[in-house]
């Protein structure tokens, strides 16, 4: 019993202490209870907007909250629904009703397409993928390390411009670059890798009529051994094939190259510990 009433004291002055820091932060924002939550509504909805989706834990990490739960908040005020996953990691995604799809569009600058109203059409597969986008994102934001972000949707009118590679997501810094970054969970080969490096160098490429479209790429995988592989495929020297279909409407190696020596110098690697 007394182990018990030991547990229950230590509970209850952590969360003593998690509304002592609640008060202290809203103290100091001069702003009204009701202010705030409407800032963290509207946060979480323009969040989600671009993002299509989001867990809570990224959900309680955006707000800076230290306890979870606001995720289901929103979704029983019928601002957010919440789906399960096929994996189960994480337990469940969140993304907008129609209600929460006119409270982001209402403040949003420009409009995007959000096809996630109907939670099915989400891709499974894809979930992992842009909630690791969403993490390393949130993280480069509080460091300091960038001043902006535009995801996929914000960027979609440039798809396969002149062969350039579509970024996962294009990070703003205050310096006025523009660096892609890409989420790689599984190797590319063939056609595909080669497509990826050509896609990165159109992308980082100049020239006289027109100046680069990013600055810099980041490729940013949870293996070493991915990494290792795209670090050999943008190094000087490595070979690069172009590709075409033949008569009977297979691709095959129409040209090769060599990569060019500029193009290692703008590619940055980053492991992510997941």
């Amino acid at each position: 019993m007394d182990s018990v009433v030991s547990e229950v004291g230590v509970v209850s002055e952590a969360r003593c202490a998690q509304l002592a820091a609640a008060r202290m932060k809203l103290a100091k924002s001069g702003k009204s209870p009701n202010a705030l939550a409407e800032e963290s509504r509207l946060r979480i909805c323009e969040w989600i907007y671009r993002w299509g989706y989001s867990s809570s834990e990224h959900i309680q990490h955006l707000l800076g909250r230290t306890s979870g739960g606001y995720a289901q908040k929103l979704t029983r005020q019928g601002i957010l629904i919440q789906t399960k996953t096929a994996s189960g990691k994480p337990a469940a995604i969140f993304s907008l009703t129609a209600i929460g799809l006119q409270i982001a569009e209402h403040q949003a600058g420009c409009l995007y397409r959000y096809s996630e109203l109907d939670p099915h059409k989400i891709s499974q597969q894809l979930i992992r993928h842009n909630l690791l986008a969403q993490e390393i994102t949130m993280k480069a934001i509080r460091s300091g390390k960038i001043t902006g972000y535009e995801t996929e949707r914000m960027f979609v009118a440039d798809r396969d411009q002149l062969g350039i590679k579509r970024p996962d997501v294009v990070w703003l810094t205050s310096s006025g670059q523009r660096l892609g970054i890409e989420i790689e969970l599984s190797a590319k080969w063939g056609r595909d890798l080669d497509e990826f490096v050509l896609g990165i160098a159109r992308g980082l490429a100049e020239s006289a009529e027109q100046s680069a479209k990013y600055n810099r790429f980041v490729v940013a995988s949870d293996s070493w051994a991915i990494i290792d592989r795209y670090v050999q495929a943008v190094s000087p020297g490595a070979i690069l094939n172009s590709w075409k279909k033949n008569e009977r409407k297979h691709w095959v190696v129409d040209k090769k190259r060599q990569v060019p020596d500029w193009l290692a110098g703008k590619v940055d690697f980053q492991f992510l510990e997941v």
